[in-house]
């Protein structure tokens, strides 16, 4: 007598199209957990010192001390050059995406986005 036996092998991963909704509810779920200088840190090209966020030129690995604060804007209005003053404004639970500007991309918002501009939106918009 003669049997075959058909052992098949499946693969259990996750679809590029699964795997965004998936992504999604992560970022849904540390967005609460997560502060917004912390959000802030992750960002290639961020540079945080005394609690304060700067912005890296293209042409130094780190800010002087002399280096001045980004211009912020929150949901299309400029706050100022301030991250206290957004950081009250704007809670972490809040903030949908944060966008970095710098050089000539900044110079739409003119002489003080000099530093570079963090650009803030909020679901609140």
């Amino acid at each position: 007598m003669l049997a075959f036996v058909f052992v098949s092998c499946t693969s259990t991963k996750i679809k590029d199209s699964q795997k965004q909704p998936l992504d999604l509810e992560l970022q849904e779920r540390n967005r609460a957990t997560v502060s917004l200088l912390d959000r802030l840190r992750r960002i290639p090209g961020i540079i945080v010192r005394r609690n304060t966020p700067y912005i890296l030129s293209n042409s130094a690995d780190s800010p002087t001390s002399t280096s001045s604060e980004p211009l912020y804007v929150l949901d299309g209005y400029p706050v100022g050059n301030s991250f206290r003053d957004v950081s009250q404004l704007a809670q972490n639970v809040d903030v949908k995406t944060i966008e970095i500007l710098k050089g000539s991309e900044a110079s739409f918002y003119g002489s003080r986005a000099g530093a570079g501009v963090i650009i803030i939106t909020t679901y609140k918009e």
